[in-house]
Formats: structure tokens, C-alpha cells, sequence
């Protein structure tokens, strides 16, 4: 669907159709104020007896021709149907718990026994009557055409093209167009108390009001057409008379919708006291029932009836608006349409209509603020995610400082002793140093000393001869008591014993004696040994072989030192 369809812009036509016993078919366009603008009407004949259209094929053809006649285009053409009043009927006393199905039930049910509806399913319309004060029950009045009926003249529409808008009856038109033509508009006012009788070829009925609002509803079958001349009013008057009797009024408006009696003559034949007001809607009119446009012609304007003036006006004019399409059976107020003119286009604005053009226009206004509203969403869900980040590390640096806090607590960390710990450790190094300085002999050296925090001291070295190692690792033991110190190894070289023999000054490389003085156990210096040698060959070793490669380091530095001290220490004694 098109926004210009979707809006009402380049619609079909609106036209009015009303059907009567008396004036046959009627139909009527309206300017954009609601005046007539245009007129058409064709004979039709209608069955009395049945309250319906005698031949539906002539309803077909009479409607074709006045769309040819007014040059109207049915193709998408918006139709208002008014139809005779089949059945007006009031139901009293229903339990104010009822709801609106539960009445819709009750009103069938009373229509299925009249004598139109036992053979036809009715199609209902029905209201709230007038309540007083201190009623205690709901009280009802319903309106009825033939379903069947109106699903054919709905068909025929359809296949024009056309589409039923509404369906309406005779008696609230009529009611209508006595308030816009100004024929009772005194008596419509607020308050006031008056009576409308219609007269039609099966008799009359008598209407109470009080304003615009229906109190009481009468009707009198009568067999009219039988009656000749005088006859007819005199069976009118006898029959009137018990109706007018009981019903107090200021006011009767006396409408004949029957060629056969004048409204004039029989408003002054009955006896009542107030004001009478007739109303000729039949051959005895002699003058138009309200102004007309110049181009509807003189003799048609008297030919508009009261009937079709009510079926063009705007809904709001009466408190019902009759709509036996309306879903339920029950009262549904229209609203009425705002044409705009756009560039010699007509927009016509309903409640529907502009409900879809505010949501348009506020999907249009509301697209930025939307596209907005979802990288701000965005944004936000980042930082909500990135604040839940942080909150996480928070509480688990919380956690951690808790842990060290319970740790303290539980006198699991003392700074004091971790201190004593590390000036024990750098004790006994500087002891093991001292007491290398004092222990080594003359034709004894070092090539290898390494001693860590954790107490653990290494010694190798060569010598000339076994006495000389004796000295040394006694010494070493006198000196530091409690290292544990053991010798791990005493060995010869792998060299000829005739170089040893025939060598004549005792150095480093003519000593024949290696030994190895350490506090390790055989598995510990193996592994320290392994480690030291993985550390030499692999200076981008893992972070498991850093603490060795350290150890390493110190280790031969502490070896140059040792063995420059032993050293310098052979050449004084020599």
C-alpha cells in the first residue's frame, strides 16, 4: 500500500444512498462543508409486508444508473447505505452485570420472535435507553435489518468496486435531518419533551423524546392502503389517540412518508393540546426541505427527502450513531474527517489515518534519537563491561590483601625473623670466606668455591700431596663447625705419573691430588651440578633455570676470587 493510499490522498468518491418506500432510490454527493453538491434519484420498488427491497437485480441496475447519471466512478467508491426501519423495539429491566455479548444474545432473541426475523437472521443494533437515577436494572433499545439483506446489497457493491462503508435506518435519519434543517431544532434542545409521529404505508409510530434522546417507543400496524380518502385519517386519529393521551408533550412533529396521507391535514385533526409541527416528506412537499447548491435544479431539490438529508450527516449529530456494521451489535461512535488540501489533492485526515501519519512522523523523528540511543547502548555496555572488569581485580587485590592480612595475623610472616634469616645467610658467607683465607696450605689450590643463602657450600681444588687436603678440610671444619662439612672426593689427575715425578716446581697444573670438599648430599650436588652446567651452555635458558645461572655466576666469581687469594697466599709462604 502506497503512503498516498495509506493516507487518503486520491481516494474513491463519497456517496450517499438511501432507499424508501416512497422515493424510491436516492443518491447524494457531498462538497468538502457537507452540502449537497449532487443529486440523483430512480424508482424502486420495496416489499412492505417484508420490510425489504423486492428485487435485488433492480437495486443493481437503479444503483448503476445513478452513478452514470452524476458521472461518479463506483471503482473505489465509499458508500453510505440508509435503509427503511425494519424493527425498533425496547427491552426493560436486564441486570446491570450483563455484559454487551450477553445483551447482543438478549436482543436476538426477542427479534426471533417477531414474525420478520423467524425466517431471516437479524442483524442488531442496540443502545443504553435514558436511565434514571435510581434505577437498579439496564434498560435497552434495539434497531434490526434483515442480515441477509444487507449481505446482498454488500455483494453488489463489491462487484462494482465500490466498498459499504455504513448502513443506517430511516428513523435516526429522519431524526437527524429535523435537528439540521432546523424543522425541530427548539425541541431537540436539552430538556425538552416532545413527540415525532411517522407515517408510512403500514401504519405509524409514535416516538417519545426528551431532547435528542429516545424515552419511549410505539407502533400501530395499520392497514392504510385499504382505507380511501377520509377513511385514512380517521383510523389514524382513533389509533393516535390513546398514544398522544399517554404521552405528555410539549411538542408533535407529525412526519408522512406516504403519498397517501397529508402530514398538514392530519396534524389538525388530532386532538392534541401542545404544538404541532407537520412535516410532508411525500407528494404533498411543496418546498425544498433545507437550501441546496444552484446546480441541483428546482425539481429535484424538492424530490431530496428528509430520509436522504439525514443519511449525509456527520456523525455527532445525534448521541446513537446507528452502524449495523458495527462489530457486536452495538453503539459505536464516529468521529469526524478533516479534509487538508495539498496541492489541489484532498487529504482526508481520520482518527486512523492520523494515528499511521504520527507514527510515520515519529519514526522519522525518532530514527537519529534511536541510532543514538544504540551506540550510546553500546558505549555503555563497553564501560558496564570494562567497570565489571576493574570491580573483579578489586576484589580479588581485596581477597589477596585479606589473605596477607590473615597471614599476619596468624604470625605466618615475621619481618624480624625473615631479617635474622638474611643477616644468617650473609654471615655465613663471610665466615666461609674468612676461613677459606686461613685454611689453605702452601702446595694447595683452589679452582672451584660457591657457598648460597641457604648455607650450601661447594670447595674444589688441587694438591701436591693427600697431607696437604688433610690440613685444609680440618681446618675448613674447625673453622665452620656447623656446616657439615665432608670431603666428597680425593683423587688423582688424569695425567702420567713420570710428569708428577720429574716435575720440579709445584704449580696449579703439576698438582697431582684433585678433591672436592662440600656440606651437599650426593643427589643435591647432582643437581646443582646440573644446573650449573645447563646455566654455562644456555645463556637464554628458561625462568626455572634463572635462580642457577645466579648461582652459577656467583659461583665463579667466587672461584677467581678463592683461587687468586690461594694463590697469592702459595706465593708468600714460598
Amino acid at each position: 500500500m502506497s503512503l498516498q493510499n495509506l493516507l487518503g490522498l486520491g481516494g474513491g468518491a463519497e456517496v450517499y444512498v438511501s432507499v424508501s418506500p416512497a422515493c424510491g432510490l436516492e443518491m447524494i454527493a457531498v462538497d468538502k462543508h457537507g452540502n449537497i453538491k449532487s443529486y440523483a434519484q430512480t424508482p424502486i420498488d420495496y416489499n412492505e409486508a417484508q420490510r425489504e427491497i423486492s428485487n435485488y437485480d433492480d437495486f443493481k441496475a437503479g444503483l448503476e444508473t445513478l452513478f452514470q447519471m452524476r458521472n461518479i466512478n463506483p471503482a473505489k467508491a465509499k458508500i453510505h447505505l440508509s435503509v427503511p426501519t425494519v424493527w425498533f423495539g425496547a427491552k426493560e429491566g436486564l441486570p446491570l452485570l450483563l455484559d454487551d455479548t450477553a445483551i447482543t444474545n438478549v436482543v436476538i432473541g426477542d427479534l426471533e420472535q417477531t414474525y420478520i426475523f423467524k425466517r431471516k437472521e437479524p442483524m442488531p443494533f442496540w443502545f443504553d435507553a435514558l436511565a434514571s437515577s435510581n434505577s437498579d436494572s439496564r434498560n435497552v433499545f434495539y434497531t434490526a435489518v434483515q442480515k441477509e439483506s444487507i449481505n446482498q446489497i454488500k455483494d453488489i457493491i463489491t462487484a462494482m468496486g465500490a466498498t459499504l462503508v455504513s448502513v443506517d435506518c430511516s428513523l435516526f435519519a429522519d431524526l437527524k435531518a429535523l435537528y439540521v434543517t432546523g424543522i425541530a431544532a427548539e425541541q431537540m434542545q436539552d430538556g425538552y419533551s416532545w413527540s415525532l409521529m411517522i407515517i408510512n404505508n403500514s401504519g405509524f409510530q409514535m416516538i417519545g423524546l426528551q431532547g435528542k434522546k429516545i424515552l419511549e417507543y410505539y407502533e400501530e400496524p395499520l392497514p392504510i392502503k385499504s382505507y380511501e380518502g377520509e377513511e385514512i385519517y380517521a383510523a389514524i386519529e382513533n389509533a393516535a389517540q390513546i398514544a398522544l393521551m399517554s404521552t405528555p408533550s410539549s411538542a408533535l412533529v407529525v412526519l408522512s412518508e406516504t403519498d397517501l396521507v397529508s402530514a398538514e391535514i392530519l396534524a389538525g385533526r388530532l386532538q392534541f393540546s401542545g404544538k404541532t409541527i407537520p412535516v410532508e416528506d411525500n407528494q404533498f412537499r411543496k418546498e425544498p426541505l433545507m437550501e441546496m447548491s444552484l446546480n441541483i435544479i428546482s425539481e429535484d431539490q424538492i424530490k431530496v427527502s428528509l430520509h436522504a438529508i439525514g443519511g449525509i450527516q456527520p456523525p455527532g449529530v445525534m448521541p446513537v450513531d446507528v452502524n449495523f456494521l458495527a462489530e457486536g451489535g452495538k453503539t459505536k461512535v464516529e468521529t469526524a474527517v478533516i479534509e487538508i488540501n495539498l496541492g489541489g489533492k484532498v487529504l482526508e485526515l481520520t482518527p486512523n489515518k492520523a494515528s499511521v501519519l504520527v507514527i510515520i512522523l515519529g519514526l522519522i523523528i525518532m530514527a537519529p534519537i534511536g541510532l543514538a540511543y544504540y551506540i550510546t547502548g553500546n558505549m555503555l555496555v563497553k564501560k558496564q563491561a570494562e567497570s565489571q572488569a576493574l570491580d573483579a581485580q578489586i576484589t580479588q587485590l581485596d581477597e589477596q590483601l585479606k589473605k596477607y592480612e590473615t597471614k599476619k595475623e596468624d604470625n605466618s610472616f615475621d619481618p624480624l625473623a625473615e631479617i635474622e634469616i638474611v643477616l644468617k645467610n650473609n654471615r655465613t658467607k663471610i665466615m666461609a670466606y674468612a676461613a677459606l683465607g686461613e685454611s689453605i696450605p702452601q702446595n694447595l689450590y683452589l679452582t672451584y668455591f660457591m657457598t648460597g643463602d641457604d648455607g650450601k657450600i661447594n670447595i674444589k681444588g688441587c694438591a701436591d700431596s693427600v697431607e696437604d687436603v688433610y690440613v685444609f678440610f680440618k681446618n675448613l671444619k674447625d673453622s665452620l663447625v656447623e656446616s657439615k662439612l665432608r670431603l666428597s672426593k680425593l683423587d688423582l689427575k688424569n695425567e702420567s705419573l713420570d710428569k708428577v715425578i720429574n716435575s720440579t716446581a709445584s704449580t696449579i697444573d703439576t698438582a697431582p691430588y684433585i678433591f672436592e670438599i662440600t656440606n651437599m648430599t650426593d643427589s643435591q650436588l647432582q643437581v646443582f651440578m646440573n644446573q650449573l652446567t645447563s646455566g654455562g651452555s644456555d645463556k637464554k635458558s628458561s625462568n626455572n633455570n634463572t635462580n642457577a645461572n645466579a648461582n652459577a655466576n656467583n659461583t665463579a666469581d667466587n672461584t677467581e676470587k678463592a683461587a687468586d687469594k690461594s694463590n697469592t697466599a702459595n706465593q708468600e709462604t714460598k
